[in-house]
């Protein structure tokens, strides 16, 4: 038998009745046992490692039988030392765990038989106490690891149990990951038993009864029923897990924290339970080593054991079943709490009572989650648990005595749906929370509070609802404001009056007055009745209106007319509002359009309508009547001029760029209209495109299904007259507000100003284009903000050479912040998908955003009655499912600023007026550098010929150029140069404003600066002529330089002046690439080449109809100021390289000819026979792309070589700037030849 960690002794007394050893008695000395015994030392081997995953087989691997382990289960005997893992020491209901053994045997003492039968024996025979004796012990060393780990369900402790077994499989054979191992052991419970080093232990020993020794000292010796062991030990193993279930679900935060008195009980539970485990063990104690004894009764003690058993098991059950109604509950309670403290309820449970919040006035609402169902003092099971007996009989009693406890509350349906009911009342409630109402929301263990109009308390239930107000308790379940019900409509025209009544009894309104009614109301569609163009669109937002609590009614208006409207109630009370009434629906009545009402009106009011008043801005009235057939009439309505701005820039000074009219102000005076700045009520639309393409059409359809008009009315509403027009120029002059005021229902009350823009790309020319750019300048500078920017264009023109300048040109007038309102329609549309389309998205227009397809083609045409007169209706149908949508998208598109896009355009005007003067010094510069080239190659062909040789020369002459009849230049007297080619001002002072002055007055392009003064008006051009003529060295040099009698002198006299020139073109190139920066970092977009492509196009064009020169050297002006703007974008500051280059290129040269003209002529004449670095050092200091298309370096003086002599540097010199001219920077970018 296993030891069990007793220190058992050869000839030690045993007492198998209770499994008792004698610890100090025994059958003989130990002196005479020692002298006698056998001893058999065994030869240790390896150690074996033994595995147990489970108590049970922890027992089982130690030879404990079944009775065994019931009797370390009753403490009749006690596992010591290294045995002491094979107690019952579990510490929760699910436990993980794994017990590895090792034991080592090193020998077997034993009392020889023949011994036994010589040794004497002493009077320990004759006490009955003694049935056995140790006859033979092993000795030896063992010890056990345990670990332990708490696990929350079978699951875990099975899946716990299978990591643990494999970490220390892999542990112990070495193949264990350290760091996967350390993870392992985790709140991993771990213990040892046993040493292998101690002295040896007794491991197992064997019993002999005393009547071997002495037949008179035999013991009768019972055996156990199996069966009745199995019970026995069944039953404890129950008992100790009802036990830990008990101790866990005490240990329940939920109760410990929120619900004390459920924990009170389950505590007091617990411990009748915990007294009725203890009775049962005492009994088992008692009866299982009688039973042995074989001189007692074993049926009678049988019986008593088996009546202990059912009674435990008894207990047993109906502790479980309060273990379930207790889980159920903390479910409940869980699920119930969580689900509103997760909304942001406070928990009060568990407080003695509930604070409110220092120094508020704030209400709060609680959920009461208390009463006498919630925690009992004795619960029923228990009182039941602690009677003696648990018979059938009494168990009628017992059951008549629960039921009248009454059911757990959590378990009754009723009690269950009320507190459901109540939680989602106070979740409702809290959604509907109000802005400045002061109420809070909360969770409490409530027992009483008053009722509504009484004054006592009384007991609250699970899930009433308490209001605690000012330190008082009340009862207010059922009394949270509710739902009204629908209020009834009474529509009269536009008008609809909403009435209800108050449904609240007064008890209600006491405990939570009411402070007021919300109406709520939108348009809906209905698709019976609405017809093709509904009013409301889907899902429309709500507006509301406030009550006082002691309205009863309220009118809306006015409203859309022919348009369902749904209509709602709520009640605002103290604690919050209620949910909205079921919707009442009510229609208003169809009104007749305003187009229709403008013609009466224009009938009845002709002589008035029809006067002209050009002095107050007023266009009059005017009804057409076509002759040519099939055409409708059309009544252009009246107009009024509010506003208009003329253009800022000088060359466009006495045009108007901006007029704001008034459409048919004498219709409806009474209807007012927002002022242009209200981004709130007035909604801007800017209409633009190209010109020919339907713009004007489509605004005047757009405004004409804007005030109702419908195909048989009599005649067409028009605002915009394109009567006259050429279909290659553009209708609208310049840029038109039209106001027009909300008229009617589909304005939403909102005025809308419909901006109507030149086209951009008419036959007459680059200066329209400029002159929308200096118009839309001057709008940016009256309109604040816009909602939309509309692209018009032809469905079917895929011609991205033309829409692409004309997009363009769009993209450059606006910021980037109105990308969003980039709209686009497409006119002329036909069926299919318009062509357009594509070639916009390559341009990258935003077509996504918005695009809807019109053909207006039905817009003018009458009805005869005739067989066309469907395909016109549906026409006029498909026209306005597009001007719905438009008007539709601008009501909802929210107002953006055009400051941005004022400085976009200011910035655009003032880069191209720099453009244009830079230009002109390019040209100029590069003029000067070549003439500078001619003389330089001059003195390369002068230096060391003899007086008297002839040389060719360039020699540059001004000469007059006439002008066509009615233009003038601008010429200073001063330096005779003609400084502007065409220039609008006259003689007088107005010749400050010319182009090419500075702000001080004085002249930015002649050589002498001079004021504004010394310039005049002149019917001619000054041009430079070039003429070659034979000279002899000394005759240039008088000409040249009249202060020295050198070459040199000649040519560093214009090397300053051209170096000064220069220089300010450097810093007006830099200027200009700061300006440009700062735009394209605003402007939506910047794609210059597709303009100048545009433009070279005009200009073929203009050439090859013969257009005036004059027309062509605009466009050209207007080329190179893009060229210009282009080389700004892509290089920056970059672009003043090619500038910077040619002036470090002269200063060189010129340090080198101040070198050489301080020479004497003797030490002159001797320099001018050695080589020269005066090139390759040059060279050297180029960047690489230039140093590779610049001449290759001149040969260097060696021992072979002379070197290259101070001529030939100068001829390389002239070879490097035709290179830098020609590298396509700025200078060469104009200069260029145009193909």
């Amino acid at each position: 038998m296993p030891a069990l960690g007793e220190d058992v002794r050869l000839g030690m007394l045993y007492d198998a009745r209770n499994g008792r050893f004698f610890a100090d008695i025994s059958l003989w000395d130990h002196g005479v046992v020692n002298a006698k015994e056998v001893v058999d030392n065994v030869k240790v081997q390896n150690a074996e490692y033994r595995y147990s995953y489970s108590l049970e087989e922890a027992r089982k691997n130690s030879s404990l039988s079944l009775e065994d382990s019931l009797s370390l289960d009753l403490k009749l005997v006690t596992a010591k030392g290294s045995a002491s893992y094979l107690n019952d020491n579990n510490s929760s209901t699910h436990e993980a765990r794994v017990d590895v053994s090792c034991t080592i045997a090193r020998r077997t003492r034993r009392i020889p038989q023949e011994v036994l039968a010589s040794m004497k024996n002493g009077k320990n025979l004759d006490d009955n106490r003694y049935t056995h004796f140790v006859a033979e012990v092993i000795e030896g060393g063992s010890a056990t690891l345990s670990f332990s780990q708490a696990c929350s369900s079978a699951e875990e402790a099975t899946k716990m149990t299978d990591e643990l077994r494999a970490g220390f499989v892999s542990l112990i054979e070495g193949n264990a990951n350290s760091k996967k191992g350390d993870s392992l052991f985790d709140n991993v419970k771990i213990s040892y038993s046993g040493a292998m080093v101690e002295d040896m232990n007794t491991l197992s020993y064997k019993l002999l009864p005393l009547s071997v020794i002495d037949s008179k000292a035999n013991r009768v010796i019972r055996s156990l029923d199996n069966d009745l062991v199995a019970k026995t030990a069944a039953a404890l193993k129950a008992g100790t897990i009802v036990g830990l279930k008990l101790r866990d679900l005490q240990g329940e935060k939920v109760f410990q924290t929120q619900f004390p008195a459920i924990a009170t009980e389950i505590s007091s539970f617990s411990s009748a339970f915990a007294q009725a485990d203890t009775n049962f063990r005492t009994t088992a104690r008692y009866f299982l080593p009688a039973l042995r004894d074989g001189n007692t009764d074993k049926n009678e003690m049988s019986t008593q054991l088996l009546a202990a058993i059912s009674l435990f098991r008894q207990r047993i059950e109906l502790a479980d079943e309060y273990i379930r109604l207790k889980d159920r509950e903390a479910n409940v309670l869980q699920n119930s709490v969580a689900k509103l403290i997760d909304l942001g309820f406070k928990n009060h449970l568990g407080d003695h009572e509930v604070q409110p919040v220092v120094g508020s006035k704030a209400l709060t609402l609680l959920l009461s989650l208390g009463g006498p169902s919630i925690g009992r003092a004795k619960h029923p099971l228990q009182s039941r648990i602690e009677r003696r007996t648990v018979g059938k009989e009494e168990d009628d009693s017992e059951d008549e005595d629960y039921e009248d406890e009454g059911d757990e509350w959590f378990e009754n349906q009723q009690t269950l749906a009320h507190l459901n009911s109540s939680c989602d009342a106070l979740i409702r409630q809290h959604l509907l929370r109000l802005p400045g109402v002061q109420v809070t929301f909360g969770v409490a263990n409530i027992d009483k509070a008053v009722r509504p109009g009484k004054r006592k308390k009384t007991k609250a239930n699970i899930g009433d609802i308490i209001l605690h107000n000012r330190e008082k308790l009340v009862n207010v379940t059922g009394m949270l404001p509710n739902p009204p019900t629908a209020p009834t409509l009474v529509v009269a025209g536009q008008t609809i009056t909403v009435n209800w009544l108050p449904e609240r009894e007064e008890l209600e309104t006491e405990t939570i007055p009411a402070t007021g009614f919300v109406v709520r109301y939108r348009r809906r569609r209905n698709k019976d009745k609405d017809g093709a163009f509904p009013r409301a669109t889907e899902n429309e937002d709500h507006t509301e209106i406030a009550c006082p609590a002691s309205a009863t009614s309220v009118q809306l208006g006015p409203l859309s007319d022919d348009c369902d409207y749904e209509v709602a109630l709520a009640v605002h009370t103290t604690v919050g509002a209620s949910d909205w009434s079921p919707h009442a629906i009510g229609r208003t009545d169809k009104q007749p359009s305003v187009a229709s009402e403008m013609i009466t009106f224009f009938q009845d009011n002709k002589a008035r309508l029809s006067k002209s008043d050009p002095r107050g801005g007023v266009k009059p009235w005017d009804l057409v009547d076509s002759s040519s057939g099939g055409v409708k009439k059309t009544l252009f309505v009246g107009q009024k001029e509010v506003d208009k701005r003329y253009s800022s820039e000088a060359k466009f000074s006495k045009e108007i760029a901006v007029r704001i009219v008034d459409v048919a102000p004498e219709f409806k005076p009474e209807v007012t209209a927002a002022d242009i700045t209200d981004d709130k009520n007035t909604v801007v639309v800017v209409f633009t495109g190209t010109s020919g393409h339907g713009k004007s059409t489509e605004v005047n359809a757009f405004i004409s299904y804007l005030l109702g008009g419908e195909v048989d009315d009599p005649a067409r509403i028009l605002v915009i007259d394109d009567r006259g027009a050429r279909q290659s120029e553009s209708v609208t002059q310049t840029v038109t507000c039209f106001r027009i005021r909300p008229l009617s229902s589909l304005f939403e009350g909102k005025t809308l100003l419909v901006v109507d823009t030149p086209g951009f790309g008419d036959t007459r020319g680059i200066s329209r284009d400029a002159f929308v750019t200096a118009a839309m300048s001057e709008f940016f500078k009256t309109v604040k903000h816009v909602n939309a920017i509309i692209f018009t264009c032809k469905a079917n023109d895929s011609r991205t050479t033309f829409l692409e300048p004309v997009a363009t040109y769009i993209f450059r007038l606006f910021a980037k912040n109105v990308h969003t309102c980039l709209r686009t329609i497409y006119t002329f549309s036909d069926v299919g998908a318009p062509l357009a389309r594509g070639a916009l998205e390559r341009l990258n227009w935003p077509v996504k955003q918005f695009s809807v397809e019109v053909n207006n083609s039905a817009f003018t045409v009458e009805l005869d009655g005739g067989e066309r007169d469907d395909i016109v209706r549906e026409s006029w149908l498909r026209s306005l499912r597009g001007q719905f949508q438009i008007l539709q998208m601008l009501l909802r598109a929210p107002p953006v600023p055009t400051t941005q896009s004022a400085e976009v355009v200011q910035g655009r005007i003032r880069l191209e007026k720099k453009c244009e003067l830079t230009e002109k010094k390019i040209l100029r510069t590069a003029d000067d550098a070549r003439s500078l080239i001619t003389r330089l190659d001059a003195l390369a062909q002068a230096v060391g010929r003899g007086p008297g040789d002839k040389i060719k020369v360039s020699i540059d002459k001004a000469v007059q150029e006439t002008l066509p009849e009615g233009e003038a230049t601008t010429l200073c007297i001063n330096c005779n140069f003609t400084c502007h080619q065409i220039c609008v001002y006259g003689d007088d002072a107005d010749k400050k404003g010319c182009i090419v002055m500075s702000e001080e007055g004085r002249c930015t392009v002649c050589k002498g600066k001079c004021s504004w003064e010394r310039h005049k008006n002149a019917r001619f051009i000054i041009k430079t002529v070039s003429k070659i003529v034979e000279m002899v060295p000394e005759d240039l040099i008088t000409q040249w330089n009249s202060g020295t009698n050198s070459l040199e002198g000649a040519l560093i006299d214009a090397m300053e002046t051209y170096l000064d020139f220069q220089e300010e073109l450097r810093n007006d190139i830099l200027d200009l690439a700061k300006l440009n920066e700062d735009l394209t970092s605003k402007a939506l977009l910047q794609n210059l080449s597709n303009l100048i492509n545009y433009i070279d196009t005009l200009i073929k064009t203009a050439q090859a109809r013969g257009s005036a020169p004059e027309q062509v050297i605009q466009l050209a002006t207007a080329r190179n100021t893009l060229i210009l703007e282009r080389e700004l974008t892509g290089r920056g500051a970059e672009a003043s390289r090619d500038s910077r280059i040619l002036v470090q290129i002269m200063k060189n040269v010129r340090m080198e000819m101040m070198r050489r003209i301080k020479l004497s002529p003797r030490e002159r004449a001797e320099e001018e026979k050695r080589a020269c670095n005066l090139y390759n050092n040059l060279r050297d200091q180029l960047p690489s792309d230039i140093k590779a298309k610049a001449p290759k370096a001149l040969s260097m003086k060696g021992y072979i070589f002379k070197g290259a002599l101070y001529p030939e540097n100068l001829k390389a010199v002239i070879e490097l700037v035709k290179v830098v001219l020609k590298d396509g920077g700025v200078v060469a970018a104009l200069v260029a030849p145009k193909n």
